[in-house]
């Protein structure tokens, strides 16, 4: 399976080779040449086997497990609009900042997962001195920890479930958008996706409505998905200007997003406000990444140093009713 930093370094090369004229073909083998880690290389070959096979480079890489709906889409959308090359860029940039954003995430984690192996496994001593039954307490303590990580793994995949629906189901993607610390995370890289898929299609002379029916699609937020099929789409289609209907929109879009969107449009530098505006929502992406890989440990911190205050004392309840034994005797 790839991860992040896989698909970044992959990607990178890939939007390299593409961009400097090769086919993609042609940029695959020259990365097999190159001898990459044995995950990577796998992923090249079935790749290229695909291209070879007459398929699309999208339909290619659709069969490998470690692909995203997003990467699918995305490329896609890069191959109908013959901008691969930046499609491939926009890849790269998104799985390096995944893939940092997890390393603070997780570096900042290993301290109060410490913490709180601690104040399940401590209290078992006193326990144990107690009943003197040392064994049965580690038991019933271990026991603890194998439900925490039962319900922890439970809880990622309903979470991981439930994100997939977002990508296409406006209820859904409506409930994490209101989700503390995820919510701004999201709505910026869905924005930025929007924006930068809308300009690609717009420059290679797609229609204004194919242009939004792909950026929606792209930006794999059902809110926006369901918003444009419902009411953006049919007043275009009907020969109307995008923008005012966009306006309409406040809990998707920023106002000062949709006025430059209507004053461009109207002016015909569409493309390079939106241009701007994929720069903007995409380092605003990347600032609230770090800040939720800086608040996610706190807040599993401060969650654990309550853990541990409760753990104190219960400790110390069994002390005193040690020593009140002792003294009843």
């Amino acid at each position: 399976m790839l991860n992040d930093y896989d698909k970044f370094t992959l990607y990178r090369e890939l939007s390299k080779l593409s961009g400097a004229g090769f086919p993609i073909h042609k940029s695959i083998e020259s990365i097999l040449d190159t001898n990459p880690p044995k995950k990577q290389a796998d992923y090249l070959q079935q790749t290229l086997k695909g291209i070879e096979e007459k398929k699309s480079f999208s339909d290619s890489v659709q069969n490998n497990k470690s692909i995203t709906s997003l990467e699918i889409s995305l490329i896609s959308s890069g191959e109908k609009s013959g901008k691969i090359p930046e499609i491939l860029s926009l890849l790269s940039n998104y799985f390096k900042l995944q893939n940092d954003s997890k390393k603070k995430i997780r570096a900042g984690l290993i301290y109060p997962i410490v913490m709180l192996h601690f104040a399940i496994l401590l209290p078992a001593l006193p326990r144990a001195a107690a009943s003197r039954d040392l064994v049965g307490e580690l038991m019933i303590s271990l026991i603890t920890l194998f439900v925490c990580y039962f319900i922890l793994v439970i809880g990622i995949f309903l979470v991981r479930h439930f994100l997939k629906k977002a990508q296409h189901v406006a209820s859904y993607d409506k409930l994490f958008n209101r989700l503390p610390l995820i919510n701004k995370v999201r709505r910026a890289f869905a924005l930025s996706r929007f924006t930068e898929i809308l300009r690609i299609y717009l420059i290679s002379s797609h229609t204004v409505s194919d242009s939004l029916k792909a950026a929606s699609e792209a930006s794999l937020s059902g809110d926006i998905v369901e918003s444009m099929s419902r009411e953006v789409l049919p007043s275009v289609s009907s020969g109307n200007p995008a923008g005012p209907i966009l306006a309409s929109l406040t809990k998707i879009f920023p106002p000062t997003f949709t006025r430059s969107y209507i004053t461009s449009e109207e002016s015909g530098t569409l493309d390079i406000e939106l241009a701007q505006w994929s720069k903007i929502f995409s380092d605003d992406a990347e600032s609230q990444c770090n800040r939720m890989s800086k608040m996610v440990p706190k807040v599993t911190y401060g969650f654990v140093v309550i853990i541990v205050i409760w753990q104190i004392f219960k400790i110390f309840g069994i002390y005193l009713e040690t020593f009140e034994r002792f003294i009843d005797y």
